[in-house]
């Protein structure tokens, strides 16, 4: 079942052209990589997907609605969710509070019910209580949850950042290089826990990832860009051993 799709997605800045006629296609329960050079593009697809840019040209599906130039909160309300290279926490929060604030955006109680505590509102805060303390436990972060999420070690403030995007109830996850600023122990740890919380959650993972041992280990499937373009599409094996990826990052002497 097709999750996430983009029909020839195009983002110029002026007279750059950053991203040129991505199509994606992802299927409920693949994790897909999408790896390049510096600068080849990969953010800013991850920002068109999730509303930061609207597409210059181009439609993006999530299922069958068309999301092309939604507002970010709208999208992530659809079932898509992403967390950020560089980590976006509350920082003076408690680690609960950051996820109890992610639930949020699914309140059916209104302010006014929230200032009085009727019987609604109480009983959502509840339930949201219960489900942070649950993300917490299955991303090993219950013991950490009155300290600041500043406090936290950098592998556990990625993890922390996980357990708000899970708040959201994600069909998809974008993961926006999650391996970055890990020491070898906590990137070997990350593989393992990305296709964990995968399984566990029943979700769909895409991400963006300069690690190729996290990605060639994780990915089920895995687009390459350089400088905008697609240039390959495979399992890691193929990408692995296809010439122009290789060229891309390491590039090509004169004499070949």
């Amino acid at each position: 079942m097709e999750l996430l799709n983009t029909s020839n997605i195009t983002m110029k800045f002026g007279g750059l052209t950053a991203v040129k006629e991505l199509n994606l296609e992802i299927n409920k329960g693949e994790i897909v990589a999408l790896i390049g050079p510096n600068g080849a593009g990969k953010t800013t697809a991850f920002n068109m997907i999730t509303g930061v840019y609207a597409p210059t040209s181009g439609r993006i599906f999530l299922g069958e609605s068309d999301i092309t130039g939604a507002k970010p909160h709208l999208i992530t309300k659809k079932g898509l969710a992403r967390t950020f290279q560089n980590i976006r926490l509350f920082k003076e929060l408690s680690v609960l509070d950051n996820v109890f604030i992610a639930n949020h955006l699914h309140l059916k109680s209104n302010i006014f019910e929230a200032v009085l505590h009727l019987p609604r509102y109480k009983k959502e805060k509840k339930s949201i209580l219960e489900k942070s303390l649950f993300l917490l436990e299955k991303l090993d972060l219950l013991s950490f949850k009155e300290d600041k999420a500043k406090n936290l070690p950098y592998g556990m403030q990625r993890r922390l950042e996980i357990a708000r995007a899970l708040a959201t109830n994600p069909q998809i996850l974008l993961l926006d290089e999650p391996a970055a600023g890990m020491n070898p122990r906590e990137t070997d740890n990350l593989t393992s826990f990305i296709k964990d919380i995968r399984d566990e959650f029943e979700l769909t993972i895409f991400l963006i990832e300069h690690h190729m041992s996290v990605v060639m280990g994780i990915s089920d499937r895995i687009y390459v860009l350089d400088h905008g373009v697609t240039i390959a599409v495979g399992n890691p094996y193929e990408i692995q051993n296809d010439q122009r990826v290789i060229e891309a990052y390491l590039g090509v002497s004169e004499d070949a």
